[in-house]
Formats: C-alpha cells, sequence, structure tokens
C-alpha cells in the first residue's frame, strides 16, 4: 500500500496500524489516510464475509466495515 502514489501516501505511510474489534475481539487492523482506508482481516483470504475468527461471528466483521463505509465514515475500532 505504501507504494501506491495517491495524495495520501505519505500520511498512510506515518500511521500506525490500529486495531479493528467487535465486542472487544480483535478481528484485524486498519489505517486510514483521508479517504484512503486499509483493512486486514485476521484469517480472513479473499472470503471477508464467511470467514471465522475466535470470539468473531461470521459476517459480523465485513459488516462492521461495510456500514462504516457506508455511512461515509472513516474505519474505525469497533
Amino acid at each position: 500500500m505504501n507504494n501506491l502514489q495517491t495524495k495520501f501516501t505519505t500520511q498512510f505511510a506515518q500511521q500506525d496500524f490500529s486495531n479493528f474489534t467487535l465486542n472487544g475481539v480483535s478481528a484485524g487492523f486498519f489505517k486510514n489516510a483521508g479517504t484512503f482506508s486499509y483493512i486486514r482481516f485476521f484469517g480472513a483470504g479473499h472470503e471477508v464475509p464467511a470467514y471465522e475468527w475466535p470470539g468473531v461471528e461470521r459476517g459480523a466483521a465485513a459488516l462492521q466495515m461495510f456500514e462504516q463505509i457506508m455511512s461515509n465514515k472513516s474505519l474505525s475500532g469497533s
């Protein structure tokens, strides 16, 4: 992601990852820079909606991410 040449590249590269949590369980890491967001779900591969992670209900992490994005919000930890 740091090699992409966008207007947010410098800001993105300077940030640390934050925990993306559901009900207190870390389900991945994320970063936001302006309108650019990146998230890595633990154990998801390319099937984020179908993945399971200990303590996270199937599809819950994808739903939380989708709801945040569709509400025109940056990704947040919970």
